[in-house]
């Protein structure tokens, strides 16, 4: 597996997201229910070692105690380095409710990132002035830890970088379809995503690169190689061991 270095720390090209594991598919209710019914703490630690066997050393996840331990009982199983990508999303993994709780339970456990959710900077607001954000930022540096935003906005993007913030990456959805989830109300254009991917230096996880399902792997990853950086990670959502394996094997193609 290709391995991205971002600062001190080494990242495998392809990390493991979780939306599969809590039955968030963005795709129908049948296959929601399919995936809840299927991923029980013994197929999620099962579908990590196969990640690991695979070469995929990171996991991407909002911030909750059940992926929490199941890595720490892994981590304790392997001598393989299992990195987590944390986020302060707030939704039903979790009883902590609020950015600022789940923030600080990243840095308490030592997340490897610890990245600030769309649910907060994606907020509307009056001007280019992401209300928090920068006490956030700070926040996790005095700890020592990279930060970085989820956003399904171009303009977010911008609004950072122009205020230089101190982000160290992007989490943000490219796809050949342009798909960010059922009932996304914003105008982005594909090529205005390609383009800020690519204009920017700094590391992006690209995510929802299949889709939800909707974009076969071939294509999805072809256009994700043809479109973004050396530097920038890859975010997929597995449902079964197989498409680990398909999604490794095209990537060791494509890149």
């Amino acid at each position: 597996m290709i391995k991205v270095r971002i600062k001190d720390l080494e990242f495998s090209k392809v990390i493991c997201g979780t939306n599969p594991i809590y039955a968030r598919s963005h795709f129908s209710n049948a296959r929601d229910n399919e995936y809840k019914n299927r991923f029980d703490n013994q197929r999620i630690e099962h579908m990590i070692e196969q990640c690991i066997k695979m070469g995929i050393n990171t996991i991407e996840s909002s911030a909750n105690e059940r992926i929490w331990n199941i890595l720490c009982k892994m981590r304790e199983k392997t001598d393989e380095t299992i990195r987590f990508i944390g986020s302060t999303r707030i939704d039903n993994t979790s009883e902590m409710k609020g950015h600022n709780k789940k923030l600080s339970f990243l840095i308490q456990n030592r997340a490897d990132v610890c990245i600030i959710h769309s649910q907060f900077v994606d907020r509307p607001r009056k001007n280019d002035t992401i209300r928090g954000l920068d006490s956030f930022v700070d926040k996790v540096h005095e700890a020592g830890l990279l930060v970085g935003i989820s956003t399904h906005k171009v303009e977010t993007v911008e609004i950072c970088e122009k205020k230089k913030l101190g982000i160290d990456l992007y989490m943000f959805p490219l796809n050949l379809f342009g798909f960010v989830y059922p009932g996304y109300s914003g105008n982005e254009t594909v090529e205005q995503r390609v383009n800020l991917v690519r204009s920017i230096q700094k590391p992006f996880i690209l995510m929802k690169v299949l889709g939800a399902g909707r974009i076969p792997p071939d294509e999805g990853l072809m256009f994700i190689a043809e479109n973004s950086k050396s530097t920038d990670l890859i975010s997929i959502g597995f449902g079964t061991e197989n498409e680990i394996n398909e999604s490794v094997r095209l990537i060791q193609k494509y890149f």
